[in-house]
């Protein structure tokens, strides 16, 4: 169950993510701080509102590495330098062009921050699923496999309908109507499932055995 609130939790800050950096908190002019860019909330939801200052620094500087795009920071610097260029006949016109090629620049980049970041975000929920289901096919077959426990409170046995409360917190009911008194020491019981699939409570100390159903 841990694991798999680990990996929704991954799975909600991708999310959180990929809303954050479409909305514009990369840019090629800068990067926007997780602390600033995120709400309160959503520094909860993401699991982020306890970092240290050392790891929120290296988380910003993870994300800046990982999404900010090289290219169109490069193609960016390309305009200004082809705008500061000497001889330069219109420089109306280039600054209009420089400007053109600055927000198409900012479109792309912002196009391949939504298809890393989508990337990531069906990569965390596909991984998120296939450890809900290993963990639920676990606990599946932990289900029908025989354990020991104690019996809770006073035990003198069963009469037909009798309830047996055990210290790992399950409840079992007797399904059967047959006696028995305990006079044993001893309250330590084994329940298993026999060759029918039908679960039984057996005490270890007198080795008399009963069928249960878990009604808790």
């Amino acid at each position: 169950m841990r694991v798999m609130k680990s990996s929704l939790s991954r799975t909600v800050f991708c999310v959180v993510m990929l809303n954050l950096l479409l909305s514009g908190m990369a840019t090629a002019q800068g990067f926007q701080a997780l602390r600033e860019a995120m709400t309160p909330e959503e520094l909860e939801a993401a699991g982020l509102n306890n970092l240290s200052s050392e790891q929120q620094e290296f988380l910003d500087a993870w994300l800046r590495q990982r999404f900010m795009a090289p290219s169109a920071t490069v193609a960016v610097g390309q305009a200004g330098t082809n705008q500061a260029a000497p001889g330069n006949a219109n420089p109306v016109g280039d600054s209009m062009t420089a400007g053109h090629s600055e927000a198409t620049d900012n479109e792309a980049m912002e196009a391949e921050i939504e298809r890393r970041v989508a990337i990531e975000v069906e990569a965390a929920i596909n991984k998120a699923k296939e450890e809900e289901a290993t963990e639920e096919a676990a606990r599946e077959a932990a289900r029908d496999e025989p354990f020991e426990a104690e019996i809770v409170g006073p035990f003198s046995g069963w009469s037909g309908n009798t309830v047996f409360t055990l210290s790992n917190g399950q409840v079992w009911r007797q399904r059967n109507g047959s006696n028995y008194r305990h006079t044993a020491n001893g309250q330590t019981v084994e329940v298993r499932k026999n060759f029918m699939g039908l679960w039984t409570l057996r005490v270890k100390s007198s080795g008399r055995t009963i069928g249960v159903r878990r009604i808790d």
